[in-house]
């Protein structure tokens, strides 16, 4: 069976999980509580209460999800209401959503997925009168654990009929390591990104981009492991002198806490920004 080629968005994910985290391992700078509990029919809810400096924000969000289709909505303390709806195989590898937020009333968008042998297709099309186009395509060979993509994106603004965004990129997967190099930002920045898988527990990797436009260069270096009790360690350094670090781990079965802390090396009187993290499942 032929492997799924990689959306183009997923070129340097590798290094993106490593260096600013995923589902696991989110360097994150404030104070938030997550708690989660699932209903017998298959709901899930979760309620998010996150401390910015002086101010509370809170947030309530749904799911539901089953072979053929899924349901999301969410409502915070702002008065926000979001909610998508996801319709799978809608034909052979084509996934479909439709999504918006109320009070926005320009915020609804179709998205179309496609996905076939050495091709993916994403597209994101504005429920306006004067809608925002975003398409992007993949295409490459998959043959094992061994994987290259090429790919780019274009999106279009109907009203000021013109191309407002472009990117191309090439991405390799391979067992041990993972590598990409993108044009974006329409030509103006060169980024690239690699990640080293150096053991069964531990990652290295970094991405650097360069302002072609602006003769400048910005990197990130970082890297992993699991440790023995299954907890999760980074750390994280960027050409500005800013150190970072995470510590996550499982309390219980059920409850997570993640560390996160980062001072500028550079500038020591600069007070440094700590954070934590909190996830309850019920």
């Amino acid at each position: 069976m032929t492997a799924k080629i990689p959306a183009f968005q997923d070129i340097g994910k590798s290094a993106r999980e490593l260096l600013y985290g995923s589902k696991d391992g989110v360097f994150q700078f404030n104070k938030t509580v997550t708690i989660t509990s699932r209903t017998a029919d298959g709901v899930e809810f979760a309620v998010v209460t996150t401390q910015k400096e002086d101010r509370l924000e809170n947030s309530l969000k749904a799911n539901y999800k089953t072979k053929t289709y899924g349901l999301v909505g969410s409502f915070n303390s702002a008065g926000k209401i979001t909610a998508s709806a996801s319709l799978y195989d809608l034909a052979p590898g084509l996934t479909a959503v439709v999504s918006g937020t109320i009070p926005e009333q320009s915020s609804g968008t179709l998205s179309l997925d496609y996905s076939i042998p050495h091709l993916t297709l994403k597209s994101v099309v504005g429920l306006t009168n004067t809608p925002k186009i975003d398409v992007s395509a993949s295409s490459g060979r998959a043959s094992g654990l061994n994987n290259t993509v090429v790919g780019g994106e274009v999106a279009y603004d109907t009203e000021k009929s013109a191309i407002t965004k472009w990117s191309v990129g090439v991405g390799y997967n391979a067992p041990d390591y993972q590598a990409g190099i993108s044009l974006v930002d329409m030509g103006e920045t060169l980024k690239l990104s690699y990640a080293h898988n150096i053991d069964a527990r531990s990652t290295a990797g970094a991405e650097v981009q360069r302002k072609l436009t602006k003769d400048m260069t910005s990197f990130t270096l970082g890297y992993a492991r699991r440790l023995d009790g299954g907890a999760i360690t980074k750390y994280r350094l960027d050409n500005t002198g800013v150190a970072s670090a995470l510590y996550e781990t499982n309390l219980e079965t059920k409850t997570k806490v993640a560390l996160s802390a980062a001072f500028n090396a550079l500038n020591l009187q600069q007070p440094p920004k700590v954070g934590v993290a909190l996830n309850m499942t019920n």
